[in-house]
């Protein structure tokens, strides 16, 4: 089986996998691929690998996967190689999150080799996905509906925590690998639940995969320059999306991403498509399974609708919300957080608010101020003390200079096209009576923004630039 060796060797050197003398973890399940991932990578000496392996029991197969865990321990043991192994309850998961099987186990089994990784210090994770696995993968995401990274199949190498996931499998097939353990000797455990159509990747592997290879017996070489030659589009795409989004991006933190609607639309659609990835990719730890194309599409309608305000929900709580001339995809926890506060403004206190902004009152006239504040100059003998900062309430009014009567504030964060997003957060000044004096960052009210002769000056400052949102 030199042949197979000599191609992972090559495969794996053409893609850059490995440097010589690090440390690896192995995800290894029992079966014919990892054992036999395994086992070249133990051999492969010229890459001095500092080799170790991670195993996770699904707990789906009750005595037959916890057998699957002790075999692989029992392999690690007699070749000295350091184990890593979790038991974890996948259906409780499945019930507590409300996800799918895959999507549950699959959740677990990335954020315990993440783990792993971490407390080891490690640089990759290695997985045993070969190329019938690749072809697989290219089938069923054409089928559901994928993104066009999505339909360039499994990446050898991308980036996974600090470090990176690497397949070295990839260029051979799941006959090889067979053969190759064959010829080794190498003990493998296998999942019954491979042999059975339940899922749609079997049925694709038992049914159209034999199909296509009669039609073509090289189809494993064909979709391996396929994947390729994608990749390499993609790369260049993505590159060129990246420098586009860099330059439409208003503000963005671990939990949101804002961008300018306006330089959006002035971008190619293959482009649009490869920012909405990247932002993504941004927000979301694990992207989620159950994200694809129809997503991607839904985002984009959104963008191009003539309507200047709406919002779209993506999974696991993902809020996209377009507000005129920006849009800004964050989490919706952030949005269903109870944003009201009441706060009394003290003389010379300096008051944080849950937003983010910080606000004081002093005594003293503000003849100059840096242009990234906002302040509200008044007069003290023209309101009732204490004032109070708070959120919006339901019928709140504010009286503005040229206009008879009052105007409602809901009414007044349209017409200045505040943000959705951050009205439920956005600071209001009152004094004792009620009575609106100033909305930061937007209006003044009617009889308080020119303090008279004589009269005590009072200087109300507000130090958040608005324009940058929470």
């Amino acid at each position: 089986m030199k042949e197979v060796t000599d191609k992972i060797h090559a495969y794996s050197d053409k893609h850059k996998l490995f440097h010589n003398g690090e440390k690896v973890i192995v995800a290894v399940s029992g079966g014919p691929d990892s054992m036999a991932l395994l086992h070249y990578l133990l051999h492969e000496k010229t890459l001095g690998l500092r080799i170790e392996a991670a195993h996770v029991d699904h707990m789906l197969r009750g005595k037959e996967s916890a057998a699957d865990l002790a075999f692989v321990k029992r392999y690690c043991e007699m070749y000295k190689i350091p184990f890593h192994a979790a038991s974890i309850n996948v259906k409780d998961k499945m019930s507590h999150e409300g996800i799918g099987l895959q999507e549950a186990a699959r959740e677990v089994r990335y954020t315990f080799f993440l783990q792993t990784m971490q407390q080891t210090g490690a640089t990759k994770l290695v997985l045993g996905h070969h190329a019938d696995d690749q072809i697989e993968t290219v089938l069923f995401r054409l089928t559901r509906g994928s993104t066009m990274k999505g339909r360039a199949g499994i990446q050898p190498k991308r980036p996974f925590g600090k470090g990176n996931i690497v397949r070295p499998l990839l260029c051979i097939s799941r006959s090889e690998i067979e053969q190759y353990c064959e010829q080794h000797g190498i003990e493998t455990r296998t999942d019954p639940s491979n042999s059975k159509d339940d899922y749609t990747r079997n049925r694709l592997r038992h049914h159209i995969i034999p199909l296509l290879k009669k039609e073509n017996p090289s189809l494993h070489e064909h979709m391996i320059r396929y994947t390729e030659e994608m990749t390499e589009d993609e790369l260049w795409l993505e590159k060129e999306a990246t420098g586009k989004l860099k330059a439409l991006t208003i503000d963005k933190n671990h939990t949101f991403f804002k961008v300018d609607q306006e330089k959006w639309h002035a971008e190619a659609p293959p482009l649009q498509r490869r920012m909405i990835h990247l932002i993504l990719n941004y927000l979301y730890a694990i992207v989620p399974t159950s994200l694809s194309s129809a997503h991607t599409t839904a985002v984009k309608k959104l963008l191009a609708q003539k309507h200047p305000s709406g919002e779209l929900h993506l999974p696991q709580g993902l809020l996209v919300t377009r507000s005129y001339s920006s849009v800004t995809f964050s989490f919706a926890h952030l949005h269903n957080r109870k944003l009201s506060y009441n706060f009394q403004l003290d003389i010379g206190e300096k008051l944080k608010l849950p937003n983010g902004g910080t606000i004081t009152v002093t005594a003293e006239a503000a003849e100059e101020q840096n242009s990234t504040f906002d302040y509200c100059k008044f007069d003290a003998a023209a309101v009732q003390w204490p004032l109070t900062v708070r959120t919006r309430q339901d019928g709140d009014r504010i009286e503005l200079s040229g206009m008879n009567g009052s105007k409602k504030i809901k009414k007044l964060f349209i017409d200045e096209k505040v943000p959705r997003d951050l009205r439920a957060s956005w600071p209001i000044v009152t004094d004792a009576a009620g009575r609106v004096l100033w909305i930061p960052g937007l209006r003044i009210a009617k009889g308080v923004e020119k303090p008279k002769n004589g009269n005590r000056v009072f200087t109300l400052i507000y130090y958040k630039d608005l324009s940058r949102g929470t």
